[in-house]
């Protein structure tokens, strides 16, 4: 199951799919109020990094707005959005009922202020670089926190990690696997280079039509024992064995006469069938990458 993100929830709320185009992303971006146009550049910034087009839509959104860079886009919509709440001040003002002043002497009024937004012209400059630098570092952060959320969600799946698990006794590491429904114990043995079991146990195998001669038979070869000792085996190929959540194909075996149920090994061979693993003695695991 995909892990969804903030960045997930902001874009699919703004509109912002994988298959928009570029001209499609302006489009919703032309018709959006000022407050949206902000939150769609912070989206917009954090997704071109991933996806090409819209890499392509901020450009054009630089050139429909006539400015250089994403600090220059967001200063001059974050003026406009201040401007208009100045206006709207303004008017709301204006439409306030006027105070009654007795006009006898006019020596005691106060002296006309300047303008609103004379008064106030670098209080505004101020506040839109102010504004412009918040945005910013909101920007920063969101991307930052959508990397983040990305991060978790990657960690999360790194947990679930597939693995084998190993059984311990009398010094050794076991593992257990099932072939053609016969559950098999193999020790661990990270020196051989090929599994190994006992002619008894092929046997069961021919019998029940899992492996044939005609068709599983390879070849005879000679192995050299931990005491020293070089012996004769046939190698075979087992179908399929299923070692834990992993089942794996054509696995060469090598079959030894004389040698006990206890004594069948797991060699580099069939591990390596599993694909790229990391042997983890201390906790008894065999972690498939």
């Amino acid at each position: 199951m995909k892990n969804i993100t903030n960045l997930d929830i902001k874009r699919q709320r703004a509109g912002l799919t994988k298959e928009l185009t570029a001209f499609a992303v302006i489009g919703i971006y032309k018709k959006a109020s000022m407050k949206t146009k902000l939150e769609l550049i912070g989206l917009i910034e954090t997704l071109k990094h991933r996806e090409k087009n819209y890499y392509e839509a901020l450009d054009l959104i630089f050139k429909l707005e006539k400015v250089k860079d994403i600090s220059g886009i967001i200063s001059k919509l974050s003026k406009q959005k201040l401007d208009a709440k100045v206006l709207s001040d303004v008017e709301r003002l204006a439409m306030a009922p006027k105070t009654n002043i007795n006009t006898e002497s006019t020596d005691n009024l106060p002296k006309p202020e300047k303008s609103y937004f004379q008064k106030n012209k670098l209080s505004v400059v101020v506040i839109s670089s102010f504004a412009a630098l918040f945005l910013i570092v909101l920007i920063v952060n969101s991307s930052s926190k959508a990397t983040q959320d990305d991060s978790v969600a990657i960690e999360k799946v790194s947990k679930k990690q597939t693995y084998i698990s190993l059984y311990p006794e009398f010094g050794h590491k076991f593992v257990y696997t099932n072939i053609n429904g016969v559950p098999t114990t193999f020790m661990l043995d990270t020196g051989a280079s090929t599994s190994t079991v006992s002619d008894f146990y092929l046997n069961k195998h021919i019998r029940s039509g899992f492996v044939s001669r005609r068709s599983n038979f390879i070849r005879n070869a000679y192995y050299t024992l931990a005491s020293g000792n070089r012996v004769k085996a046939e190698v075979w190929q087992f179908p399929s064995i299923t070692i834990g959540p992993k089942t794996i194909y054509n696995v060469e075996i090598a079959v030894m006469e004389g040698i006990g149920s206890d004594e069948f090994l797991m060699g580099m061979s069939t591990i390596n069938k599993l694909g790229r693993t990391t042997i983890d003695l201390s906790n008894n695991k065999i972690i498939i990458n």
